[in-house]
């Protein structure tokens, strides 16, 4: 008899188990219908280097709101670039990694520590939500380093790893059964001492990302060139010279309502057309102008939620990069070093 009970009690918590299960999935990154698609075969909403977003108004800014703010939002890849910190710079961790754009004297987004906790902050809280990092390993750093940084944030347990030359992705709804949740790739450095930090050009390619306003949107294959892989990232985000000097191109936020609206929607369209693939990624600057979540929608065939994206008024507003060119000194001495390169920082 007490044996019977044991077993009853056992069924009885087994099958609620089930069932909290298969309701925690009801919705994977937002909506019911992707939960039985491959990761492959789901569009993510992508901000184009999501750690540059301060200080507001910057000059080579390309987002407004913070990382949590993206993931709250909707944003389910970012785009990071890997330096090692300034000299000089008091941090707790010398191994950890600074996010900066072309230089940190340009803009420097802070430690990857920071970042990396207020993921796993975001992970802990959304059980049913799946994260992609791409990285920029601009420093060349290794593999080793990324990996001490990550475990030192606990996200270990989150991390996914995919055989390599396998195209046989799992559902989102089976990444969110067995916890892991956070894909990375990265675009040079990977290691097979880390299985988990991917390289990207061997599952992912993408379309030219140097773009100046008022050009056409390509739907070409940039990186790797002429390779197609199975998914791909649409980079679609514009610069502009700043003023006189031609070779010094700065991010469009006064554009951005425009680029992320209709020519987004056009963009996506050619490309899939074109490539007769969806975009995997879809990496835009700015991206609470415009209608990016609602284009991601469509580019899954579902109906968009109707969650739209935070407006950065609490921040303090925003200024267009092509209406103020008013920088501190030492940011000012940064761009003359750097005026031969593209603050679009890949």
């Amino acid at each position: 008899m007490r044996t019977f009970a044991i077993l009853s009690a056992a069924t009885a918590l087994l099958v609620s188990t089930l069932v909290s299960t298969a309701e925690a999935q009801q919705a994977c990154n937002g909506y019911a219908e992707l939960c039985s698609k491959p990761y492959s075969e789901v569009a993510y909403a992508t901000t184009h280097n999501a750690y540059a977003n301060r200080p507001v108004g910057a000059l080579a800014a390309n987002q407004n709101n913070e990382i949590p703010t993206q993931l709250k939002d909707g944003i389910r890849a970012l785009m990071l670039d890997a330096y090692n910190p300034p000299a000089g710079k008091n941090t707790t961790n010398p191994n950890d990694i600074e996010l900066c754009h072309s230089s940190c004297d340009v803009l420097d987004g802070g430690p990857l520590s920071t970042t990396l906790t207020q993921i796993k902050s975001f992970l802990d809280s959304n059980p049913n939500e799946v994260v992609t990092i791409f990285w920029e390993n601009a420093a060349t750093l290794p593999a080793s380093r990324f990996q001490s940084v990550y475990a030192a944030a606990g996200l270990t347990n989150y991390l996914y790893t995919q055989t390599a030359g396998s195209t046989s992705w799992p559902t989102l709804a089976q990444m969110i059964s067995s916890g892991k949740r956070l894909v990375n790739f990265i675009d040079a450095g990977a290691d097979a001492s880390v299985p988990w930090l991917m390289n990207e050009y061997s599952f992912v390619f993408e379309t030219p990302y140097s773009i100046l306003r008022g050009n056409p949107y390509p739907c070409t294959i940039d990186r790797p060139k002429d390779q197609r892989q199975q998914m791909y990232v649409l980079n679609h985000f514009v610069s502009a010279a700043a003023g006189s000097d031609k070779s010094l191109l700065i991010p469009q936020s006064g554009a951005a309502a425009e680029t992320n609206g209709q020519q987004l929607v056009d963009h996506v369209n050619n490309c899939q057309s074109t490539f007769n693939q969806r975009p995997s990624f879809i990496a835009v600057d700015f991206y609470e102008k415009g209608s990016l979540l609602q284009t991601v929608a469509q580019a899954n065939g579902v109906q968009w939620n109707g969650k739209a994206a935070t407006q950065p008024t609490a921040r303090g507003g925003n200024k267009s990069a092509a209406n103020t060119l008013s920088v501190g000194a030492k940011t000012a001495g940064a761009l003359v070093a750097f005026a031969g390169m593209s603050l679009l920082a890949l």
